[in-house]
């Protein structure tokens, strides 16, 4: 029984030594590389928080004395937030990202 144990241990080593990818969570190798596509999180985030600056602007030209300036920087930003968000969401699109096929776990490949 003892050379059994120390049969599969200098397999684990061998394996582990080598240039094969292991997910972090579960130790499986069973990892595939992804291609990232569109990211709708980048999109609805850039998306929110121009809109989220929109109504700030809105409540200071609100509160403040009537300036013109404020009204055009707001409407730019209301027309151009749509666009700016959508190519946003284009940013890392073909960058690789390490799935495992076991557990799910996904990780940017390279990075430690």
């Amino acid at each position: 029984m003892g050379t059994v144990t120390k049969q599969h241990s200098q397999i684990n080593r061998v394996t582990n030594s080598s240039n094969t990818v292991i997910c972090r969570k579960c130790k499986s190798n069973q990892v595939v590389a992804i291609k990232r596509g569109y990211s709708f999180k980048t999109m609805f985030l850039v998306l929110l928080s121009m809109i989220a600056v929109f109504f700030i602007l809105v409540l200071v030209s609100i509160l403040t004395s009537p300036f013109t300036g404020i009204w055009t920087l707001t409407a730019l930003i209301l027309f151009l937030s749509l666009p700016i968000s959508i190519f946003c969401g284009f940013i890392g699109r073909n960058s690789l990202v390490n799935g495992c096929m076991n557990c799910g776990n996904k990780w940017i490949a390279g990075k430690k």
